[in-house]
Order: structure tokens, then C-alpha cells, then sequence
């Protein structure tokens, strides 16, 4: 959340820039297009969270609530690949996919396993308790669009 922030506040300071004092270019479009892309980004990451209860597991993603009682939840199933987990929890109103992207995964795992009858946890679920792979994919392209974008404001604003 850190990386994307910084990303977000980043453009915004180049958005004002390019509004508000002479602009390269196609530089308003381009800076507005990437802007609204991000703010976008932020808005789903900053919106996205699961929360167990003794009721059953909330899944709240941008606009979107998907609440799930624990009678609902016929099957915990596990998808990995390389260093992405997916847990597909199939219920009876549909599929729902939680990834390991999620913070504090480990945990949320071990707290859906306790909750749910053995019966419906499948085994490829039940050895990711022991061994799970991290994925730090994710913020190391967050990172990386930080350290892009703040490389452009630098130029713009100094050099440029």
C-alpha cells in the first residue's frame, strides 16, 4: 500500500504540474490517462479485505461485498503456481478466489481451516499450512512503478 501511495501522490504532483504551468506536448493526456489508471489502483487496494467472523468470512473488494456464511462454504480448495497461491473457496452461491496477495495470508489461511469442517478443506490446502510459498511479486512492481514515478516528477520539475 506504502509503494502505491507514494506512486498515487507522485502523479497527482505531476498532474497539478502539467495543468497548472506550460506542459510539454501531449503531457496533460498522457499524465491524466496514467493518473485515473492509478487512482483506480489505489481506490481497489486500499477497498480490498476479508474479514472472518464467528458468522462466516466478508469478502469487500471496490463497490463489490460478498458475505459467506460458513454453512455456505462446501469446499476449501488450493491452486499453486510457482510463488501464487490461490484458494478457491466453492460455496453455494459460487466460486470466490483469494489470492496470497493478501496481507497476512498465512494467517487467514490457518483462520479458514479452523473455521471449516475437515471434510470440506482439500489437501493441497492442508500441506500450504506447513510450507507457503511468498510471493513478493507484487511489491516489487509496486516498488518499482514508485521509483518510476518518482524519477519522472524529479525530471520534470527539476530538469525539464
Amino acid at each position: 500500500m506504502i509503494p502505491v501511495t507514494i506512486s498515487f501522490v507522485s502523479l497527482a504532483v505531476l498532474l497539478l504540474r502539467a495543468w497548472f504551468f506550460p506542459a510539454l506536448p501531449g503531457e496533460r493526456g498522457v499524465v491524466t490517462a496514467i493518473f485515473i489508471v492509478v487512482a483506480y489502483l489505489v481506490l481497489e487496494v486500499y477497498s480490498r479485505r476479508v474479514s472472518l467472523g464467528s458468522h462466516g468470512i466478508r469478502i469487500s473488494k471496490l463497490m463489490r461485498h460478498r458475505e459467506l456464511g460458513w454453512n455456505e462454504i462446501t469446499h476449501l480448495g488450493a491452486l499453486v503456481m510457482t510463488t501464487k497461491v490461490y484458494l478457491l473457496l466453492t460455496t453455494t452461491k459460487g466460486f470466490y478466489i483469494l489470492s496470497n496477495n493478501y496481507e497476512r495470508f498465512p494467517d487467514l489461511l490457518g483462520h479458514l481451516v479452523t473455521y471449516l469442517d475437515p471434510e470440506r478443506v482439500g489437501e493441497e490446502v492442508n500441506s500450504l499450512i506447513d510450507k507457503q510459498p511468498q510471493n513478493s511479486r507484487p511489491v516489487r512492481s509496486a516498488w518499482l512503478m514508485t521509483v518510476v514515478t518518482m524519477a519522472i516528477m524529479v525530471l520534470r520539475l527539476f530538469i525539464f
